[in-house]
């Protein structure tokens, strides 16, 4: 789930999707302004698959992420190393004084002299602002267009269209960049003046020269590139080979429950994806610092906090996670305990970090997959409307008619007619898309759309109305400045998207929508439902936190390469409490095994908002008289903020006002917090937290773990070849020479030739 609005952010290319090449159908594709002509005689690059990305990741917007916990995408989409040509060359953003190339051109030039005049040479700053505000709105609506175009029609002619407007709009932010960056002294400005010149002169990697950016987005296609077609052999068959992540390891690790064919998965991944490119990753860690550098930030990690607005980020996001810790460590202790009944003492022990391959996903960010095999009360499910909704004959536009609904209840407007005209909200038959739910902003003031290839379930109904949050902040804040339309910080908009997701699926607002007969009281599945979330909210918390810790530490100096995957690891069982099923050493690099990592993007804004979403969810609830604090009649997770207009106003206030203040500002002046606090999580889940204390006591769990033996090692020579069968407590040390290593596999070949 992702919101679209392009906006300044670096230009990358990023290998993503496939492309595929189909004639034009009967789309109704948005109408391009007349300025935007693209060059005929254009000698751009074929179109990289997933096109150009910002700095999150998405070709025209800010929270495209194929990884996101939120979604279940394919972000692989079979790429073959035939996706980039032979002569494909990254080419990076271009200044171009006098203007873009093309019949039309996109944009004057900044040393047009009506441009010069006007602006730098009477000093009027406001002006240049108001300008250069008017340009990027437009540059911004080519841009967008054209991207959505693409994605809703997938062929040639889309394509070229989609990277031409792409690198238009990358010059002009390039254009605007060199601009800003000569107006001398600007601290006198006025703050709001200030802050729109400081945002519009970060643009990121684009600030490199020529021939860094083009290294640069060369070495991030080549760590993706290994990423996506990355493949390994099936568990005891050889010769079954291509498995690739999505869809066939990403499904052993849901559904396998054995140890050891899940541990063949898990270091297989790592050893075909991450070990492969760690010196890249350096080489590509370099030139990111320097761009940060040529943004006027220390490095990379500065470049990255700078939206946050904090000084000391890492501090104020260490001090929200311990506030949550001890009920994680509640629910890992749980975890251990139904893990160590169902694998056995020897493979899993009362006081270790849980493994990390057998906990349903390659990365142990989410646990939602082994919920059957530890629920509290098996039996006792919690509510699917999916049966009712059919039964009822919804179609996927009254999934968002509901959405509408749900905002027009809080006092909100009603949707533009040209949403409903521009929107596709369905999978066509005529004409490839991508499919991933996405919200657009076409930065023109009035044309707002959800692109999402919609099923009549009641996961996407919670996630429609996710989507329609983002339109509704496109539209609260598309009246401030373009460089100002954004979430108050990079977590903002999806906290909001997830927190009215959190009132959706509650059994009040169901049954208010005639989906449910009556509202479902019962402690088994109240605590079944929750302990659901947490598998995925909570056990999400401290592996997006370590994934940007160990960057920052690298990008700070103070991890070496020579200790990146150990480093990885100390931060693992420190803040997970998990550990490797098999000793690693510095010939892996485990964290390249997450498609963050060879992308470059940033993750710290998962932590972020999966935490405000509580905190903005609390403080609606009060505001809606839903939640009181130890009253059980009122409790957080029950609440429902529809037909609140008092609700309604606490959004309204954050929505409005876009990225003009600092986060903490805005976040203050509706609810009265200033901070991330965690401790909004901890009241969601108190009924879980309790329970939980409850059976740990019960049986005895030791809360927390205990470092239980080596975990990773400076080099294979120095670990022995050290192979501890997936656990640690009890280990058998082989020492196997390579002649024992290749007999043994001859004689594993024989047997499938001659005995099979």
């Amino acid at each position: 789930m992702c919101d679209i609005s392009a906006k300044r952010k670096p230009l990358v290319v990023i290998v993503l999707i496939t492309w595929c090449s189909t004639a034009p159908g009967a789309a109704q594709q948005y109408s391009l302004p007349p300025a935007f002509v693209p060059n005929p005689g254009s000698t751009a690059r074929p179109f990289p698959p997933g096109g150009f990305s910002t700095s999150t990741g998405h070709p025209g917007g800010f929270a495209y992420d194929p990884n996101d916990p939120r979604n279940d995408y394919d972000q692989s989409a079979g790429q073959r190393p035939g996706d980039l040509p032979p002569e494909f060359v990254p080419k990076g953003a271009r200044v171009n004084p006098g203007g873009f190339e093309g019949a039309g051109g996109a944009f004057g030039g900044f040393e047009e002299d009506s441009f010069r005049k006007r602006n730098r040479l009477e000093g009027d700053v406001r002006g240049l602002l108001q300008s250069l505000d008017v340009q990027a709105s437009q540059m911004c609506t080519n841009n967008v267009a054209a991207q959505w175009n693409f994605e809703t029609n997938i062929n040639q002619a889309t394509q070229l269209d989609a990277i031409n407007a792409q690198q238009f709009y990358a010059e002009f932010q390039h254009g605007v960049w060199d601009l800003l960056n000569n107006l001398g002294n600007i601290n006198s400005l006025d703050p709001q003046t200030y802050r729109q010149i400081r945002y519009y002169s970060v643009i990121g990697p684009s600030a490199l020269p020529p021939e860094d950016l083009d290294r640069y987005n060369r070495l991030i296609n080549d760590m993706l590139a290994i990423y996506n077609t990355a493949s390994i052999c099936a568990h005891n068959d050889p010769f079954h080979c291509g498995l690739r992540l999505q869809p066939d390891l990403v499904k052993i690790m849901a559904k396998s429950r054995n140890w050891e064919e899940l541990q063949h998965v898990w270091t297989e991944w790592r050893r075909n994806s991450g070990q492969k490119m760690k010196d890249t990753f350096e080489q590509m860690t370099v030139l990111s610092n320097k761009a940060a550098r040529s943004n006027n930030f220390t490095d990379t990690s500065d470049y990255w906090s700078f939206p946050f607005e904090s000084p000391a980020l890492m501090l104020d996001l260490e001090d929200a996670w311990e506030e949550i810790k001890p009920l994680y460590e509640q629910l890992q202790a749980y975890v251990r305990r139904r893990l160590r009944e169902y694998y056995g003492p020897e493979r899993i022990s009362r006081q270790a970090p849980l493994p990390a391959h057998v906990l349903g996903n390659m990365w142990a960010q989410s646990w939602t997959n082994i919920f059957d095999i530890t629920q509290p009360y098996p039996g006792q499910n919690f509510l699917d409307v999916t049966p009712e909704m059919i039964k009822q004959g919804y179609s996927p536009p009254d999934l968002f008619r509901l959405a509408e609904d749900f905002f027009v209840s809080l006092n909100m407007s009603v949707l533009p007619l040209d949403f409903w005209q521009g929107s596709v909200l369905q999978e066509p038959l005529d004409r490839i898309v991508l499919c991933q739910p996405s919200a657009w902003d076409f930065c023109n003031r009035r044309d707002f759309r959800i692109k999402m290839c919609t099923n009549v379930n009641m996961k996407d109904l919670i996630t429609a109305h996710h989507e329609m949050a983002h339109i509704y902040y496109f539209m609260m804040y598309k009246n401030l400045p373009k460089v100002f339309r954004d979430g108050a910080n990079p977590a903002f908009h999806e906290a909001i998207g997830e927190a009215i997701g959190l009132s959706v699926g509650t059994p009040r607002h169901l049954q208010a929508l005639g989906l449910v007969q009556k509202s479902i009281d019962q402690l088994a599945v109240d605590i079944n439902f929750l302990y659901s979330s947490a598998l995925d909210k909570l056990a999400f918390l401290p592996f997006a936190f370590v994934l940007d810790k160990w960057r920052y530490d690298v990008f700070s100096g103070a991890v070496k390469k020579e200790e990146y995957n150990c480093h990885w690891w100390l931060l693992s069982e420190k803040y997970q409490g998990i550990k490797p099923p098999v000793l690693r050493s510095e010939i892996d690099f485990d964290p390249g095994a997450k498609y963050h990592i060879p992308a470059n993007i940033p993750y710290l804004r998962y932590f972020v908002s999966t935490i405000l979403q509580f905190q903005i969810h609390r403080s609606l609830c009060t505001a809606a008289g839903q939640y009181r604090p130890n009253d059980p009649s009122h409790r957080l997770h029950d609440c429902d903020i529809y037909r609140s207009k008092e609700a309604g106003k606490i959004l309204t206030q954050i929505m409005e006002k876009g990225s003009s203040q600092p986060w903490r500002d805005v976040l203050f002046q509706a609810t009265g917090e200033s901070r991330l606090d965690g401790r909004a999580l901890r009241e969601y889940f108190a009924p879980l937290e309790e329970w939980l204390r409850d059976e740990n006591l019960r049986t005895g769990e030791f809360i927390g773990w205990l470092y239980d033996g080596d975990y990773c090692k400076q080099s294979i020579e120095t670990a022995g070849l050290q192979v501890y069968g997936g656990f640690y407590n009890r280990s058998v040390k082989y020492n196997l020479s390579l002649d024992v290593l290749l007999g043994l596999a001859m004689v594993w070949v024989m047997h499938r030739l001659f005995y099979l």
